[in-house]
């Protein structure tokens, strides 16, 4: 039989309705035709992604998250007006980009929700994408300014009030502490929250810092140590914020998400049963947890049946989502291969 008589036949099947074979491939496989199910869709598409019960979770912690930072803020920025520190003065600054960085993961967790439309089809997931990522700028420009008003303070130290040093700062890392729990838990998916969860951590270690330094002031006298305090912590956040900034860069210009081995998906769909080679391969994320892929794939050209063509897409997705959580797969099948000499397919077969 003649490649094209293969191809209008199969290209007749596929305009049906769903059809796939419920026993696979495989030797002894009776390769019978079914008709899809309603409302079963057999491309792993997941643009719902996050609609889901964790989303609206993590919008209920970013929002409490928010409203304790605020309290935060207050409380420093007394704390600072009463106690003269630099130290302090410092902090509420930090704490104000830390407000800024909470209210824009909470509007971006809310536009993620929102339905793809006709002008936006893949939906919003890159509102918190951009979110981050200036999240991260003001972290570096925090760090910059921490670290010019440390070193003037330095040159001219001032008296303190160390004791306030210690109270107010207690309270800071107390509240901290609560809402780091609850953005730590949903840190692992969203990109946006891990950039809030760096704000929160470099406070408290902030917060950490000039405790000890009130300690040590209250009994020493030595104003150096306010400073000098800030001095130390101001780099670690700037390389949580120089992490971020790397992901979501990578994410934007539609890179390879770095958990994911390019060579090993591709061995993984060339040891498909009826894949013959693989072409045209793109791995690249909208979110943090929203991964894509498409793909062509070269079919043996045994592969007569229309159900076995399309039992070999349905192995190629289930296989992708359940070893690399890759939840959009489009696989395009072809019976012939395409010329691929300037990086891309020049026609399509089917």
């Amino acid at each position: 039989m003649k490649v094209s008589s293969i191809e209008n036949i199969i290209k007749t099947k596929f305009a049906e309705f769903g059809l796939h074979s419920d026993d696979g491939l495989g030797p002894g496989g009776n390769n019978r035709i079914v008709p899809q199910q309603p409302h079963a869709h057999e491309h792993r598409h997941s643009h719902s992604l996050n609609l889901s019960g964790e989303s609206f979770r993590s919008e209920k912690n970013l929002k409490i998250a928010f409203f304790l930072t605020i309290f935060i803020l207050i409380t420093e920025f007394g704390g600072a007006v009463i106690s003269k520190s630099m130290a302090l003065y410092s902090d509420s600054g930090h704490i104000l980009v830390d407000a800024s960085s909470l209210l824009l993961a909470w509007l971006a967790q809310m536009q993620v929700r929102k339905m793809p439309t006709e002008k936006n089809t893949y939906g919003f997931h890159r509102i918190g994408i951009l979110a981050a990522l200036l999240n991260s700028f003001l972290l570096l420009t925090i760090s910059v300014i921490l670290i010019y008003e440390s070193y003037l303070r330095i040159i001219h130290p001032e008296p303190v009030a160390s004791g306030f040093m210690v109270i107010f700062p207690l309270i800071s890392l107390a509240a901290n502490i609560i809402i780091g729990v609850k953005i730590h838990k949903d840190i692992g998916g969203n990109l946006n929250l891990k950039s809030s969860f760096f704000h929160i951590l470099g406070d408290s270690l902030i917060s950490i810092a000039i405790i000890t330094a009130g300690i040590i002031i209250y009994f020493t006298k030595f104003y150096y140590i306010d400073p000098a305090v800030s001095l130390l912590v101001s780099p670690v956040i700037a390389i949580g914020a120089f992490s971020v900034i790397n992901e979501t860069i990578n994410i934007l210009l539609e890179g390879v998400p770095k958990e994911i081995d390019f060579l090993a998906v591709k061995t993984e769909i060339l040891k498909t049963r009826g894949v013959k080679d693989v072409h045209d391969l793109h791995i690249w994320s909208m979110s943090k947890s929203f991964k894509l892929l498409s793909a062509h794939v070269l079919i043996d050209e045994n592969i007569l049946k229309p159900s076995d063509m399309c039992c070999i897409i349905n192995n190629i997705q289930n296989m992708l989502g359940e070893k690399f959580n890759i939840s959009h797969a489009v696989i395009q099948p072809e019976l012939t291969a395409c010329d691929t000499a300037s990086g891309f397919c020049v026609h399509q077969n089917i």
